[in-house]
């Protein structure tokens, strides 16, 4: 399955390779670039790959998202309603995927 590639005009700011990642990138990222964020949800592009993923019920409810917060608690709510298997069979609980955007951490 393809990643879901997180774009801010030419330049790739994130990427998501299932719903774990997904909640991480878009966290960090609405404190990095919210409009970029904003734009692949209201635009339906996390939506269209919710689905490509298996995740039909979820792309629906997505599209309905009017902020990336509201979009975050739809996708944590999505999740524990499926115990951490996807429609798919997926799990959804690894994070295959960690970035550092050049900002120390709370720990550094």
């Amino acid at each position: 399955m393809d990643p879901f590639y997180f774009k801010s005009y030419d330049r790739l700011i994130g990427v998501a390779c299932d719903l774990e990642s997904l909640v991480t990138e878009m966290k960090c990222l609405s404190e990095y670039d919210y409009d970029a964020v904003n734009y692949h949800i209201l635009n339906g592009h996390i939506s269209m790959w919710l689905n490509y993923m298996g995740f039909p019920e979820l792309a629906e409810g997505i599209k309905m998202a009017s902020s990336p917060e509201e979009a975050i608690k739809m996708i944590k709510s999505f999740k524990k309603g499926k115990k951490g298997v996807g429609s798919n069979g997926m799990s959804m609980g690894k994070n295959v995927t960690e970035h550092k955007r050049g900002r120390k951490s709370k720990t550094e």
